[in-house]
């Protein structure tokens, strides 16, 4: 081969070799910012547990009833796996302040406003350095006045243990309805059929505003709710915005992923904590540890 054909065949490999560096590059350039607007797209996972009663007796231990040694083997698993409690203020603060969340952030929600989330989760809390959100029945707190009676074992919260919650900072206050709880006629906070949009809304709107008013006696300043039952229905939501709520929790066991879209507040699934099953098996699938 001539000098100058050996020329041609070097620079031909050269221009080859360049070529392929450079469809690699392209490539590797493409999948980072397609990985990228995937991740932003889908936004922060903010998995949600839900609790309600905490009890000792071990005879009362069921689908919504958790011993207090077990919610601490819950949070003890989320101490030492690296998660952060955050509150749904955090959330709304992300959304509408782009405030940062922690890498690996986790809600706990305890509905329904037992005492004993006072007299055994409090104390849980302090010692985890770990906050919760609480959702309040305006009706049970008003039962639990009349009634004075502070047993843990089925007393509800009265108002000034509500504000003693909300001032320790451990606790954020959401509304849980005031009387669609353990109504017969509706299914939680639902709609009935047969029942028009402004006949619901209106039956809805009062006694959402019941509860805020009950809550504002406490010091708290309500902007969460929780779907009693999970019963969702799609008119309650204008009524929820109009009324300053900036977030909603379901009953459906989901994901969530915060973005900058404040739809991604409504509607926020959770993943309720029976007893019966262990801590880890629990955790790895509220948190979608599992299908890693």
């Amino acid at each position: 081969m001539t000098e100058e054909g050996e020329m041609k065949q070097t620079w031909k490999k050269i221009t080859m070799g360049l070529a392929t560096a450079c469809a690699l590059a392209a490539a590797t350039v493409h999948f980072a910012v397609g990985h990228a607007a995937e991740a932003q797209k889908e936004g922060v996972l903010v998995p949600i547990l839900m609790y309600h009663s905490i009890l000792k007796d071990p005879q009362r231990a069921g689908m919504h009833v958790l011993s207090p040694d077990t919610l601490e083997q819950d949070l003890r698993y989320l101490k030492d796996h690296g998660y952060t409690t955050v509150s749904i203020q955090q959330l709304i603060d992300a959304v509408y302040q782009d405030a940062p969340l922690p890498e690996k952030p986790v809600v706990l929600t305890f509905d329904d406003g037992y005492l004993n989330n006072l007299t055994y989760v409090l104390p849980l809390l302090e010692k985890y350095d770990m906050k919760a959100t609480i959702s309040i029945v305006g009706a049970y707190t008003e039962q639990a006045e009349r009634e004075d009676d502070e047993n843990p074992n089925y007393a509800y919260l009265k108002k000034q243990r509500i504000a003693e919650m909300a001032q320790s900072g451990r606790f954020e206050i959401g509304v849980h309805s005031y009387d669609m709880h353990g109504q017969q006629t509706r299914k939680g906070s639902a709609k009935n059929k047969g029942e028009s949009t402004g006949q619901y809304q209106a039956v809805f709107r009062a006694d959402t505003e019941q509860c805020v008013a009950l809550l504002a006696e406490c010091g708290v300043d309500a902007n969460v709710y929780a779907y009693p039952y999970g019963a969702i229905s799609a008119e309650s939501e204008p009524v929820l915005k109009e009324l300053g709520f900036c977030a909603s929790l379901s009953c459906r066991e989901k994901p969530n992923y915060i973005t900058k879209d404040p739809d991604c507040l409504w509607q926020l699934g959770r993943y309720n904590r029976p007893s019966g099953v262990s801590t880890e098996t629990f955790m790895q699938r509220a948190l979608g540890e599992d299908t890693k």
